[in-house]
């Protein structure tokens, strides 16, 4: 068995906070407005400023798409927001995670 610690907030929730240190609203991103956030629109948003390159703004995107259906929905988008607040105000310590390699059980 391993044990690997890692951090229980999205690292990519960053990815939601504005320049400014303001959070962004979902509507700002999600172009076509409807409902659901492409990787196309994030990646198109992240980059606009220059602050981001586009193989970064898709690696923030897959981490923000928690359920990996290639499109960030409200509720996605609502709790990586909250882990980045949680990530600012300090909760969320590291979380160890068990990482069991095959060991013939049925576990």
């Amino acid at each position: 068995m391993k044990r690997f610690a890692i951090i229980s907030t999205f690292a990519a929730a960053g990815a939601l906070a504005a320049s400014a240190g303001e959070m962004v609203a979902f509507t700002d991103i999600d172009a076509n407005g409807d409902g659901s956030v492409s990787e196309s629109e994030f990646v198109t948003y992240k980059t606009a400023k220059g602050d981001h390159s586009a193989q970064e703004a898709s690696d923030m995107f897959l981490m923000v798409d928690a359920d990996a259906d290639g499109s960030v929905s409200k509720a996605e988008f609502a709790a990586a927001k909250e882990a980045w607040k949680n990530k600012d105000a300090g909760v969320g310590a590291d979380v160890e995670l068990d990482v069991r390699t095959d060991t013939g059980s049925s576990y």
